[in-house]
């Protein structure tokens, strides 16, 4: 049976309209209540997720941040490294520390404590960069607010609001990159510092780390590179300029763009008045005062004492360490190099070299070493670094002449049992196309003369009679290490050798036959106080017999006390003074090396000129002779070599060195010539044994 209300609607059709248009709900106020309910419930819901998703990402931030930050002991501790030094064995007579002869990074930096930072600096630095600095956590809301409606407004990241906790946080953790995720971590960062270090603390690390331009980092270091001066030493006005270069360090730096950074100094000096940090008179004389620099703008690598002797070293370490960790490793490099003596080797070579010119002698150098270890202690290898810098010391090589000829000699007494008066041939004799010539009178003649007068066909007769091969096992086992050819004109030093090779080789003779190696590096220690390197000497077992040491010992103070180089018999000792004079056919190269117990010492001088050719500067070597007549190695050399002796010695004996030195010693004895050398029948090769 059919209800009511069906029974209206078929009476009614209007009600049945009214019934399709309420529909569930009714009337249409119901309608828009559910839909908006609805929607508020979607948007709720939206809402939440956003809210999970937010949270795991800020969770999974965090975690992501704390990552990047160290242990709070770590970063306590922390000490800006990266900067090599390299130091003289001496000390400073006005420091009392060791003499530091270089320093070697590629970001230059040195730590103050913030107790050593002027608060002049400290105020210009919180006014300028965070004015609220003491006052927030962290990050700055107000500034936040600022760059956010800035940015938003030119659609870029232009405008930033970091503070310092920020900056010092992406400084050392972070890129520079300007990214979303980039500042998110920052922020996060800044936030966690602020947990584990008081603003003090923060302040210290900011102003050791942030960048002051050129490569320097740091106040301390900064306040050196611009003005040359202590950070006490600094005034208002240059405390502001250091203040407002962190902004833009490249482009307000004083040496390239010094009045955008005077400006930019204009611009701290009034932050600070407005903060009243400063008073408004301080504000206005600091304007007005001008910006005075150091002269000019510092290198990456600063050599500041003994160039060619650093220069050395840097190339040993470089093959040792490589470059990048040579640059940014920090290391503390102890030299064998004495810089009194540096000194004094400088002087006596550019004076004499000086006085030498009217001959036409223009460069040279001079080396010196210890006979027991082999300790480089001076390393002149040119008269102008800035100009030359090629170490003509070690680098390259040039013909000894007749300083070599005591190698020859030796080989005869350790050989055949030659002594001082032994008779050897002076004839001039042809030997195929070779006709060596010299002086002095023909036939036979004591051996001690022959080498105090320098006759090159007595030199040249006792290298065929023994064997040039044997000549030269001697002078490798005594250090030569260059090139040599088994012909007779080697006895006259036809063959190109450095100054270091031969102070090296004649200190065997002041130390009974044993050859030291050559040594310019004794420790290397690392920024964590880690032992890199420890070097001993390395000193062979005696390669010459002591009758045969003697014997070249004799000869050669004959030759400073009458011989070729009397000039050179001007030290306090000459009864210790032993050497021997080189000079090349052509006269390009002129030699004197000599020694006494305390150091071996090599001088070498030549009539140098560098001319350009094409796209190279070529050196020329050219003939050195002057009203007197030809330039030789008595005339020139012995007198640089006496100079820098008679003041050499007293410094060396006032180290009161111990008698013995530790060292390494090599057990071969090789008085005997290298077998695979010799034109005699071949012998088993005995191996070198290391203790």
């Amino acid at each position: 049976m059919a209800t009511l209300s069906s029974k209206v609607i078929r009476q009614n059709p209007a009600a049945k309209r009214t019934v399709a248009k309420t529909g569930r709900y009714g009337s249409p106020v119901l309608r828009f209540f559910h839909g908006l309910g609805v929607f508020l419930g979607f948007v709720m819901l939206l809402l939440l997720l956003g809210g999970i998703a937010a949270a795991g990402f800020a969770a999974y931030l965090v975690q992501e941040t704390q990552r990047y930050l160290p242990e709070s002991d770590k970063l306590l501790a922390y000490e800006p490294g990266g900067v090599t030094r390299i130091y003289a064995t001496d000390k400073d007579p006005k420091t009392g520390q060791l003499v530091e002869l270089a320093r070697i990074y590629s970001q230059y930096k040195e730590f103050a404590p913030i107790t050593e930072m002027p608060d002049t600096l400290k105020n210009a630095t919180v006014a300028v960069e965070d004015e609220r600095f003491y006052n927030h956590r962290g990050i700055d809301p107000e500034g936040i607010a600022r760059a956010v409606y800035k940015n938003v407004i030119r659609r870029d990241l232009s405008e930033g609001a970091s503070t310092l906790t920020q900056q010092l946080a992406r400084n050392i953790f972070l890129t520079q990159k300007k990214t979303w995720t980039r500042k998110l971590q920052e922020m996060m960062l800044a936030i966690l510092l602020e947990k584990n270090f008081s603003k003090e603390q923060i302040l210290e690390m900011y102003l050791n780390e942030v960048c002051y331009g050129v490569n320097t980092f740091g106040a301390k270091a900064a306040a050196k590179v611009y003005f040359g001066k202590n950070l006490n030493e600094l005034s208002l006005s240059q405390c502001a300029l250091l203040a407002g270069l962190p902004q833009q360090p490249a482009r307000l730096e004083p040496f390239k763009h010094k009045d955008a950074a005077i400006k930019r100094r204009n611009v701290v000096l009034m932050k600070m008045r407005e903060l009243g940090y400063i008073s408004a008179e301080a504000c206005d004389v600091s304007q007005k005062n001008g910006v005075f620099l150091i002269s000019e703008k510092p290198s990456i690598r600063t050599v500041m004492k003994a160039p060619f002797f650093t220069t050395y070293v840097i190339s040993q370490l470089k093959r040792e360490y490589g470059e990048e960790r040579l640059n940014s490793g920090g290391f503390q490099v102890y030299t064998t190099l004495n810089y009194a003596m540096q000194k004094e080797a400088e002087r006596a070579l550019i004076n004499g070299v000086m006085r030498g010119r009217r001959t036409g002698v223009t460069e040279g150098a001079l080396v010196s070493v210890e006979p027991r270890t082999g300790y480089i202690r001076a390393m002149v290898g040119g008269v102008d670094f800035a100009k030359q810098q090629f170490n003509n010391a070690a680098q390259g090589g040039r013909q000894p002449g007749s300083s070599f000829k005591p190698f020859v000699y030796a080989t005869a007494m350790a050989k055949l049992g030659y002594g001082p008066y032994s008779t050897v041939d002076n004839s001039r004799r042809s030997y195929g196309k070779y006709h060596p010539g010299g002086g002095g009178p023909h036939g036979a003649t004591p051996l001690i003369s022959a080498v105090t007068w320098s006759y090159n066909n007595a030199a040249v007769n006792t290298t065929n009679r023994i064997g040039v091969r044997n000549v030269i096992a001697t002078a490798k086992s005594l250090g030569i290490k260059s090139p040599m050819s088994p012909t007779l004109s080697l006895a006259l030093g036809a063959y190109e050798v450095t100054p270091l090779e031969m102070a090296s080789a004649y200190s065997a003779f002041a130390n009974h036959g044993s050859h030291a190696a050559p040594m310019a590096i004794i420790r290397v220690v690392d920024q964590e106080g880690v032992m890199l390197a420890n070097n001993l000497p390395r000193v062979n077992a005696a390669t010459l017999p002591e009758s045969a040491v003697a014997g070249i010992g004799e000869t050669l103070r004959s030759v400073v006390e009458k011989g070729t180089a009397s000039k050179a018999a001007g030290i306090h000792d000459v009864q210790d003074a032993h050497g021997k004079t080189g000079t090349t056919n052509d006269n390009k190269d002129a030699w004197f090396v000599g020694y006494t117990p305390e150091l071996s010492t090599a001088v070498w001088v030549c009539g140098l000129r560098n001319e350009k050719r094409g796209k190279f500067v070529v050196p020329i070597y050219r003939r050195m002779a002057g009203a007197g007549g030809e330039t030789t190695g008595g005339q020139v050399c012995a007198p640089i070599w006496a100079r820098f002796m008679k003041a050499a010695i007293p410094i060396q004996r006032a180290a009161k060195l111990p008698r013995l030195v530790p060292s390494e010693k090599l057990l071969k004895k090789t008085t005997d010539p290298d077998p695979d050398a010799t034109p005699e029948p071949r012998r088993r090769r005995r191996r070198r044994r290391t203790v």
